[in-house]
């Protein structure tokens, strides 16, 4: 095959060609929103979330329903409470702060599984509750068995009577201290863990208890809306 000289090759169809695209800035179409968390953290501005900008008066509505976590420690300035983190939903938006609901509330898998120990017997419960505005949250609670005092023997399990008898203790402090509550106060009841202080204290009448918390509260149904001061906040923000 003979090799033809530079320049006489064939063309290809110049139609076909993709035109070079001009560097864009995807961040020049996007919004910035403060992400709000409700009033009763001393700190309740956690960060910022894009929303892509749209002509329309409800352009910044695309927020609406993102989940966001924030650790407690961040949320009372507090690192003794590090292990904690409370999960909210956007559910509104005001001018450029997007207020966040309680959404639920879990401790960290690190903190989570240095509180199970091996030998001993671990008691959970989950009971549902009904919050003030008809919200419905499905709280896990646990504990840990203790070992008493002169106690020689390797296992330290409890039975399965006394078992039951604590659990039914758990079912009773979960609906006295959050059921028919506000949300605020459910939330302020899980950050000074009022739930577990209570199961450890009646519990361990029947068997000696230890790393008695709430683990994990779930949203089944939310009626969450913002309250008269996240209101004025955003106001004052605004002003």
């Amino acid at each position: 095959m003979a090799i033809q000289p530079p320049g006489s090759y064939p063309q290809g169809n110049r139609k076909g060609k993709a035109k070079k695209k001009t560097g864009q800035d995807s961040f020049a179409r996007k919004e910035w929103y403060n992400l709000r968390s409700p009033s009763i953290f001393p700190s309740n501005i956690n960060g910022k979330t894009l929303v892509s900008k749209a002509t329309g008066k409800n352009a910044h509505m695309r927020a609406i329903g993102r989940r966001y976590d924030v650790n407690h420690a961040d949320l009372t300035k507090n690192n003794d409470v590090a292990h904690r983190k409370f999960i909210f939903k956007i559910g509104d938006v005001k001018g450029a702060d997007c207020i966040g609901f309680f959404d639920g509330m879990e401790l960290t898998s690190d903190k989570h599984k240095a509180m199970i120990k091996k030998w001993h017997s671990l008691i959970e419960a989950q009971k549902d509750i009904v919050a003030k505005d008809q919200s419905v949250f499905r709280v896990f609670v646990m504990a840990v068995t203790k070992r008493p005092h002169g106690y020689t023997k390797k296992t330290c399990y409890v039975k399965h009577s006394d078992e039951k008898r604590i659990r039914k203790i758990m079912f009773d402090v979960i609906e006295e201290e959050l059921g028919g509550r506000s949300v605020d106060d459910i939330m302020s009841k899980l950050s000074n863990e009022t739930v577990g202080k209570r199961i450890e204290e009646l519990g361990s009448e029947i068997f000696p208890l230890q790393n008695c918390c709430v683990r994990k509260v779930k949203t089944i149904k939310s009626y969450q809306t913002a309250t008269i001061t996240q209101q004025d906040e955003v106001k004052a923000a605004a002003d």
